[in-house]
């Protein structure tokens, strides 16, 4: 569940950082946001999210570790760290995301919009 909560929020703060800027000849900036609200709850009723539990980062060893620090005598204090596994992580990921993403941009283009590339957000 929190592994979830962190792929929520990594989201959240791309889609914070910039938005798709998608053009129509003549239509203002309102006009293509009410497109692109449209589009994407067009295309969710269309692929509905199917979220499946899968591996999202192979397993590793991590090779050890051996620290070590001078005292002012010229002793020398160490720490070792033996070698050890982290073992693969797993989530829950949205198998239908891409499809539902292209049936959205498929939806924009069919009304005749232009994908522009990423504009910043205006937070006002």
């Amino acid at each position: 569940m929190l592994g979830g909560m962190r792929v929520c929020f990594v989201a959240l703060l791309l889609l914070a950082g910039c938005a798709e800027r998608w053009e129509r000849p003549g239509a203002t900036e309102a006009e293509s946001e009410a497109a692109q609200a449209q589009c994407t709850a067009l295309a969710t009723r269309q692929v509905p999210p199917a979220m499946v539990w899968t591996q999202v980062a192979a397993g590793y060893w991590v090779p050890p570790e051996r620290q070590c620090r001078s005292r002012g005598d010229g002793t020398q204090d160490c720490i070792y760290r033996p070698q050890r596994y982290i073992p693969p992580r797993f989530d829950w990921v949205d198998v239908n995301a891409q499809p539902r993403r292209a049936a959205r941009n498929a939806c924009l283009v069919e009304g005749g919009w232009t994908y522009e590339g990423l504009r910043p957000l205006r937070l006002y």
